[in-house]
């Protein structure tokens, strides 16, 4: 499958957003973001085709890491620059459905075989987020690790469990809080 085929298939879809589960679609300047991002990042891979192909052959996997997570980073700084910053759900599904189409490229040209397939996206995606967090951490665009959001002082800790251990109630206030509009 080459990058005018996957154009022509049936269109990807912008996210949906939900902060109780339920699941609402995408507004017309999500939509329209996420398509605009997502045609960036396949041209731009149909433009490397070469060089992503030789890394491929190597490495399925880092290069498919490699490349996605470099594409995006890219495609959303040059966005911030230009007064359009990229809403975080958007980058998120370009960046699934970027991890897809890499996939089904590999998949095509036989670097990834099927039954391999589901590993192969699971595995991707969950370096290209690792990668793309240690990127933001290194540039310094996140707070250090147990830092608060907002930049302000941790809470003093509460009192120490108890000889039972901390309860499920207790647990959960600890957790840190999903983002609220966070994808599902």
């Amino acid at each position: 499958m080459n990058l005018n085929e996957m154009a022509q298939g049936a269109p990807a879809q912008a996210p949906t957003t939900g902060t109780t589960g339920g699941k609402t679609p995408a507004s017309p300047e999500q939509q329209a973001q996420f398509d605009m991002l997502l045609g960036r990042a396949r041209q731009l891979l149909g433009e490397s085709a070469v060089e992503w192909k030789g890394a491929m052959d190597i490495d399925p996997v880092g290069a498919a890491v490699k490349f996605g997570t470099q594409t995006l980073r890219f495609l959303a700084t040059q966005s911030e620059k230009a007064g359009q910053p990229v809403d975080p759900a958007v980058l998120l599904h370009v960046g699934v459905q970027f991890v897809k189409d890499i996939a089904g490229l590999a998949n095509d040209a036989g670097m990834v075989p099927d039954e391999q397939l589901e590993p192969f996206l699971q595995q991707v995606m969950q370096e290209s987020i690792a990668e793309y967090l240690r990127m933001d951490a290194e540039d310094g665009l996140m707070p250090p690790p147990g830092a608060p959001p907002g930049g302000q002082p941790p809470p003093a800790p509460g009192p120490a469990p108890g000889p039972q251990g901390l309860n499920l109630a207790q647990m959960a206030q600890q957790q840190p809080q999903p983002l609220q509009g966070g994808m599902q």
